[in-house]
């Protein structure tokens, strides 16, 4: 129970802490977009500047940056043999 949509892949890849379930009054249950269940930290997030930073590099310097990122994040939720041969094919 308690379960929402944007718990999927908790907690590395959930969206953020749903602020109504944590006060007992969110009213949208399982369809929730944000994850009904315990975080240990907030989670970083970028400034305006930084966001618009990212939005102006071009895809390919956007790619290098952020796929080390991703893989780690995969890599925490399934550390298979495939998971680690798909994730090699896109670097």
């Amino acid at each position: 129970p308690g379960c929402s949509r944007g718990s999927v892949g908790h907690p590395e890849l959930c969206s953020r802490p749903c602020l109504y379930f944590a006060t007992g009054s969110c009213e949208n249950g399982t369809s929730c977009e944000y994850c009904h269940m315990a975080h240990s930290k907030r989670p970083a997030h970028l400034d305006k500047r930084h966001r618009e930073m990212l939005r102006s590099l071009p895809p390919l310097e956007w790619a290098a940056l952020m796929l080390p990122i991703l893989q780690k994040k995969v890599e925490a939720v399934d550390d298979s043999l495939v998971t680690r041969a798909m994730l090699g094919d896109i670097a």
